[in-house]
């Protein structure tokens, strides 16, 4: 199969340019945890590490949906752009969220990702993180300093996610974060 893939990555992609879903022979390289062929093609190839797939998908994407935490360091080592947007405004670091890795979410905000940008919906980490129900990543991410009181493109707020998802445990810690009380809405603040 490994052989199937390098004919491919070094044959058919070279010669036809990108696949049909417009990956590169690095988002190839990334996706196959290749660490030698990805610094080769961003090193000696010279290819965009940021280049982007007809969804909007980049490498750096594509090693945190892997959960690669040593690719995304090499990645973000190399320059790749931390806060890169997909075609629906999901960053890196939403992918992180997305998957519940909590290292590389670590590994994303020590590293300056922005933790309050918003996807095309207006959905900040925080509110993936309090809409998965995930109370660590909540926890980190207002301790990072997350807007607790942003508001997606519906007016919802984080808390507002987690309570109609019935995350209770979430939705009592942002309560308790922001000192309200649990029969007050977010449209009272």
């Amino acid at each position: 199969m490994r052989v199937v893939i390098a004919v491919f990555i070094f044959g058919a992609i070279s010669l036809l340019g990108d696949s049909v879903n417009g990956w590169n022979r690095l988002h190839y390289a990334v996706f196959n945890d290749d660490f030698n062929l990805t610094k080769k093609l961003i090193e000696k190839d010279h290819i965009d590490i940021d280049s982007k797939s007809k969804a909007g998908i980049s490498p750096l994407h594509i090693a945190v949906k892997n959960r690669d935490l040593p690719m995304v360091k090499l990645l973000l080592k190399e320059g790749a752009d931390i806060d890169i947007q997909d075609n629906n405004g999901l960053t890196p670091l939403h992918y992180a969220i997305g998957q519940r890795r909590f290292e590389i979410v670590k590994y994303l905000v020590f590293h300056d990702a922005d933790i309050n940008i918003k996807n095309i919906y207006g959905i900040s980490p925080l509110h993936q993180a309090a809409y998965t129900g995930d109370l660590k990543t909540v926890e980190f991410l207002i301790q990072a300093g997350a807007d607790i009181n942003a508001k997606n493109r519906l007016g919802a707020t984080p808390y507002d996610l987690a309570k109609a998802k019935d995350r209770q445990r979430v939705a009592n810690y942002l309560l308790n974060y922001m000192g309200k009380d649990e029969n007050e809405s977010s449209d009272k603040r």
